[in-house]
Formats: C-alpha cells, structure tokens, sequence
C-alpha cells in the first residue's frame, strides 16, 4: 500500500467517523456546533493544537 492510499484511507476513516455524530443524533450535533461557534477563538486553536498534536503521534507511532 503506497503512502498516498494510506492517506485516502485515513480521510475516509476521519469522514466516517465525523459523519456518525450528525447522522445518528443530529440535535446533539446542532448544540454542540453552537456551542463551539461561540467559544473563544484562543481556545479553539489551543484544542485544535492538541487534536494535530496527538493526531500526528498516532501517525508516527503507527507509520514509525
């Protein structure tokens, strides 16, 4: 499997996973979507950091 399936895979796993929350409990989708349009932008990228942070950890230590 070549670099580039390997990251056509892990975006139809990530569109997966992301699809499931607004497909089986759309009105706790909605609420949660408003609540973060509202949080401070400061907060935002600092989770947004963390979540590239571990993202990029799995995939060193699954790629190596």
């Amino acid at each position: 499997m070549s670099k580039m399936d390997v990251l056509i895979l892990a975006l139809g796993w990530v569109l997966t996973i992301e699809g499931l929350l607004p497909m089986i409990a759309p009105g706790a989708w909605k609420k949660t979507v408003s609540r973060l349009a509202e949080s401070p932008d400061q907060q935002l990228r600092i989770t947004g950091t963390m979540m590239v942070a571990l993202g990029m950890t799995i995939v060193w230590m699954v790629v190596g």
